[in-house]
């Protein structure tokens, strides 16, 4: 049984399949308005193509229905029950100033206004003590309060993680009464009150639009007679069922990105390389993560749009630099790129489909990078001369420049902003980006990354095959994860390894058990802080079985990672135990390419002049799904692929590998 990759991108959704070792993908335009239907046309497309007779057993995808729906405020209509006195803890938050010297800045609206803002008397102390039992009389008041439109109820009530009695029992009354519920100790029972309440709302916010996302989907599948089962990716790099997708979307905010960043771990292992920057550029942004030692960073600290989410993500920094980027003029007169985007409707001046704004897709055909005779997925034409219009005109004429000066200064803008995104994860975190590879991907990633890497010293460039879907290849490459936690907040001397143990066997009778068939894997970690620290570190432990010397050793970790993260380390301060973690990974067979990758055709097609610098250059052109491993390209060279592009800059060379990653020397 087969299983297919898709993932849903701003411009074009995705589907990825592998037999034999031969990557078998299609694009097709993505949906804004109803992303499950772009998902249907691209499982069509698929089915009724060369791949016919591929028997599919799983889908597996990655989608971005959450984080638009947040980013766009089209999540369902939501209110939330919590401890009398607290009922703004979403509006007051940390009380901090995210720029520090902006008078005029504005903080994003709580995901739910206080109108739909309810408090009810009872209170749990922070050791699991009830000091005020639940005014259950004062609870059915507060349930009659809630407006006919909400359709959704998150619980979020003072120190739950300590103890949930009464959460549960809002719960059984809000179910009974109808209502589609979210509690705190069920989808991050942890402290940090403010970040607790924020992702239970975001996650009841989320569950209707989830719900009918993926019933939309099932029906399609349906309807393509495809009885597979489907795994949706989460943010932090795994595979879940659509039960527990539709029980905690939250979960899957940042999915399309983590299917890029296990893709590009995939690739980069099989390269041989264990220390990768990443860059994902598609058609709206760019995403960037730093993987060490082989792993991709984590976090649980983290937030969109302003809002904290503290559930585990691959720690992945997003910015809005695509191939639809637009370029503007700023009140200054100084040239701007992005964050705003044409996307897929209407795209970039030269798709021929109304847009009007030039974008840095435009600025690469005028500069002869992308070229009308080699269309986008295999169908999209060019058209060079609107392109080159829309930049004389909006940029050009207000500059004083050419039209390759400005399509120039467009690229420039988009790669310093790019630049800043990869700094920020590397040396921003104490990373030399002189030892490590750049691996980029994304349908633009590869126009960007030779240059991106001379400017910052990075000596190595990875274009993995198929690089314009590597989401949905890594969607494949992936196994299914589930992650439980538990609060602990005690000081290390004072817990016993016993009670570490007891929890985890606890946590292991929760894992679905369709999820945890076959080979799994146990990962157990604990969340550490010095004494009276507000934030903590993530810090894995060797084996389950926790004793003494275990739970030291977890320690001595502690303090090394945070010499790492932060500089300096205080080894005789005590430290507290804030939570433990348990992840279940369930391995799925391993996937396998084949870098024989020679068509019938010639890998060589002649040479046109490209752009470099301001400078025009005589340019080899190749099509890369030509290319026989081994085989060599020189400096300036262009490859064009079916699902991107990429240049090969005068100085530098470029050779196929055995799993057909196209590897440049800088």
């Amino acid at each position: 049984m087969k299983r297919i990759g898709v993932d849903v991108g701003g411009t074009f959704t995705d589907v990825v399949g592998v037999e034999k070792g031969k990557i078998i993908s299609y694009k097709v335009h993505s949906t804004p308005d109803n992303p499950a239907t772009g998902v249907g046309d691209g499982l069509e497309v698929f089915l009724s193509s060369d791949s016919e007779g591929f028997e599919v057993g799983h889908i597996h995808h990655g989608t971005t229905v959450g984080t638009n729906a947040l980013l766009e405020s089209e999540t369902a209509e939501t209110a939330l029950i919590t401890t009398e006195g607290f009922r703004d803890v979403l509006e007051i938050g940390r009380q901090d100033r995210p720029q520090l010297y902006d008078l005029d800045f504005s903080r994003p609206s709580p995901v739910i206004p206080r109108s739909l803002r309810f408090t009810v008397p009872e209170r749990i102390g922070p050791g699991g003590e009830v000091v005020r039992s639940l005014d259950k009389a004062e609870l059915k008041k507060v349930v009659e309060s809630i407006p006919d439109p909400v359709e959704a109820v998150a619980v979020s009530t003072l120190f739950s993680f300590a103890n949930p009695v009464h959460e549960k029992k809002i719960k059984k009354y809000l179910v009974n009464n109808g209502f589609g519920v979210t509690l705190s100790s069920e989808v991050l029972p942890e402290p940090r009150e403010y970040e607790r309440t924020s992702t239970t709302a975001i996650n009841a916010s989320l569950k209707p639009v989830f719900r009918d996302y993926l019933g939309q989907l099932e029906s399609r599948a349906e309807d393509l007679d495809l009885e597979s089962d489907w795994l949706v990716m989460q943010s932090n790099g795994g595979l879940i069922e659509p039960d527990i997708a539709k029980r905690e979307p939250v979960r899957t905010i940042l999915s399309g990105p983590a299917g890029g960043v296990e893709g590009a771990q995939f690739i980069a292992g099989s390269a041989g390389y264990e220390d990768v920057l990443t860059l994902d550029m598609g058609g709206t942004s760019a995403d960037v993560c730093l993987i060490k030692d082989g792993e991709a960073s984590v976090t649980t600290d983290w937030s969109i749009d302003d809002h904290p989410v503290g559930v585990s993500s691959l720690d992945v920094h997003t910015i809005g630099a695509g191939g639809g980027s637009i370029a503007w003029m700023d009140e200054g007169g100084a040239l701007r790129v992005g964050p705003g985007s044409a996307g897929a409707d209407p795209g970039p001046v030269c798709y021929s489909r109304g847009g009007e704004e030039p974008t840095v897709t435009d600025a690469h055909l005028v500069l002869g990078r992308l070229d009308p005779d080699f269309p986008l997925a295999d169908s999209l034409e060019l058209e060079r001369g609107a392109a080159r219009k829309a930049i004389s005109e909006k940029i050009g004429a207000p500059l004083d420049l050419g039209p390759r000066e400005a399509a120039q200064g467009i690229l420039d803008v988009a790669n310093s902003n790019m630049k800043r995104a990869l700094r920020l994860v590397s040396v921003q975190q104490g990373h030399d980006p002189r030892t490590f590879a750049l691996l980029a991907y994304g349908g633009a990633g590869p126009l960007h990354a030779a240059r991106l890497a001379k400017e910052m010293s990075i000596p190595r460039v990875i274009i993995p095959p198929a690089a314009g879907v590597l989401s949905s290849l890594g969607l494949l490459a992936s196994d299914t994860r589930q992650e439980f936690v538990s609060s602990v907040l005690r000081n290390s001397e004072a817990i016993e390894p016993e009670e570490i143990r007891a929890e985890w066997e606890e946590m292991s009778k929760k894992a679905s058990p369709s999820l945890t068939e076959g080979k799994v894997d146990h990962r157990p970690y604990l969340d550490i802080r010095y004494s009276g620290q507000s934030y903590h570190l993530r810090v894995p432990v060797s084996k389950v079985q926790l004793n003494r010397s275990g739970l030291d050793e977890a320690i001595e970790e502690f303090h090394g990672v945070h010499e790492r993260k932060y500089g300096h380390s205080k080894t005789d301060e005590p430290v507290e135990v804030v939570s433990q973690r348990l992840e279940f990974i369930g391995k799925i067979d391993d996937l396998s390419l084949s870098g024989d990758l020679s068509g019938d055709g010639e890998a060589y097609l002649g040479d046109r002049d490209v752009i470099f610098s301001g400078e025009s250059e005589k340019t080899k052109i190749f099509r890369y799904e030509n290319l026989g491993v081994g085989d060599s390209v020189s400096g300036p060279a262009i490859l064009h692929s079916r699902d991107s592009t990429i240049v090969v800059h005068p100085g530098q060379s470029a050779e196929l590998n055995g799993d057909g990653a196209l590897i440049i020397e800088v």
